[in-house]
């Protein structure tokens, strides 16, 4: 399972790993033997992660119905269950709603799309969903009221976000709902969440394409790269352009435009092998600096120094006011902000990473932590919670990591799980190895 939030998507249409022979503890077993394993377990784990690690309370468990091919989610306070409209078992699509952290049954509605799920997020009491069936096939998305599961309004259009002030639901269109880009047919929307009221719209312009900056999940600004070589910057909130400027050359309509990633305050823009970063608000050039965006990805926000990640392995950190390479690291394969800390990760073993705390502006390694499968975005403060799955038994153990102390504390013990776990609403929700939900809390 992949870890969300609003504006994000779970899939867990398939599990990853199910040993034939590891099925699950019956039922019947009494509870002292369940409770040895349980604890011969921790005092395990306990050696791998030294002192700091300190036995958890026990968690109560129930079980969301779900089946292979099914959507699950969660968005806010609740988690949906969207069933598949595909296979020989599947009818009538429903999506039925479960409270966090109780897991218990809200309500069930009629969900009249299909395909698979594209995106989804929640604002002003509603619920978003898009879908698209097949790549190059028509987007839908509905507005559902999070209480009941009413189908407020129904588009055909693909969901990019929610505005981060007031609330709009951004919405791409063309006429017919086929996402295709660039033949001045497309229109993008910001819609009012309740009654889909068109708030603002624009038309973009034959040879138009546009990118977005998110801060998290909700979009804060669109960019449209012309076919003049103008670049425009908008306000996601009412469409108004906040800053233009003719920072590329001319193109054919037909030619797709070049890179553009934004970090920060910054706008990088592709030019030949090099990239050009401007300032978001004004789009005034402040540095140029080699990054091949092609093969690298700038992270969004990497707090003090700018990290950008290579595809064919290796990280490298630059200094945002300058673009001046700060320091490079061949053999790390991931960079990421965690509260005031810079976590880099390094391939394990068994699908786990092997993650440090670095200093920003040298590299040097501050402390460890160990080899972890991440769960989820860090919390306020950068503290991260990590996973470790025994895919014989396919029990999963959950532990809090502080980036400050290397420390780790341990808090969960989940069993007859695929692997697959987030942390949500104040519950550990995993896919388990029957494709069934596990929530404990």
């Amino acid at each position: 399972m992949v870890g969300m939030a609003v504006g994000g998507l779970i899939d867990l249409g398939e599990m990853r790993h199910r040993p034939e022979e590891a099925a699950p503890e019956s039922p019947r077993m009494p509870v002292r033997r369940r409770l040895a394993w349980a604890l011969a377990g921790l005092t395990a784990l306990a050696a791998t992660l030294g002192p700091s690690t300190s036995a958890p309370a026990a968690l109560v468990e129930a079980t969301i119905p779900a089946r292979l091919g099914d959507f699950p989610f969660a968005v806010g306070e609740q988690f949906y269950v969207v069933t598949s409209d595909r296979g020989e078992r599947a009818g009538p699509r429903t999506i039925t709603a479960y409270s966090l952290p109780a897991a218990q049954r809200l309500w069930q509605a009629p969900l009249p799309l299909s395909g698979a799920l594209r995106g989804v997020g929640a604002t002003a009491g509603q619920m978003l969903i898009s879908t698209q069936p097949e790549l190059l096939q028509q987007v839908e998305s509905v507005s559902i009221r999070e209480a009941s599961g009413q189908i407020a309004w129904r588009r055909r259009a693909l969901f990019e976000g929610v505005t981060p002030v007031r609330g709009h639901v951004l919405l791409w269109t063309s006429p017919d709902g086929t996402p295709t880009a660039s033949t001045g047919n497309e229109t993008l929307e910001a819609v009012d969440a309740v009654t889909g009221a068109v708030r603002w719209s624009y038309r973009v312009p034959k040879g138009g394409w546009l990118s977005y900056r998110y801060a998290g999940h909700a979009p804060t600004h669109v960019v449209t790269l012309l076919a003049s070589g103008r670049v425009e910057v908008r306000d996601v909130e009412d469409g108004r352009v906040l800053a233009a400027g003719d920072l590329l050359p001319p193109r054919p309509p037909s030619v797709p435009a070049g890179y553009v990633q934004f970090a920060g305050e910054l706008v990088l823009v592709r030019q030949e092998s090099m990239v050009t970063a401007y300032g978001l608000d004004r789009l005034d050039r402040r540095w140029a600096a080699a990054i091949d965006l092609p093969t690298e990805y700038v992270m969004p926000d990497c707090g003090k120094t700018l990290c950008v990640v290579s595809q064919r392995g290796g990280v490298r950190a630059l200094d945002p006011a300058t673009g001046r390479q700060l320091w490079a690291d061949p053999t790390r394969t991931y960079l990421s902000r965690a509260g005031d800390h810079l976590v880099a990760a390094t391939p394990a073993h068994d699908g786990l990473a092997d993650l440090a705390v670095l200093d920003p502006r040298t590299g040097r390694q501050r402390e460890h932590l160990g080899a972890w499968a991440l769960v989820g975005p860090p919390g306020p403060s950068g503290e991260l919670v990590g996973m470790r799955t025994d895919l014989t038994t396919s029990r999963a153990w959950l532990a809090r990591l502080d980036p400050r102390t290397g420390g780790a504390r341990f808090f969960a013990l989940v069993e007859a799980v695929s692997g697959d776990c987030e942390v949500h609403a104040g519950a550990v929700i995993c896919r388990r190895l029957d494709a069934t939900i596990g929530v404990w809390r």
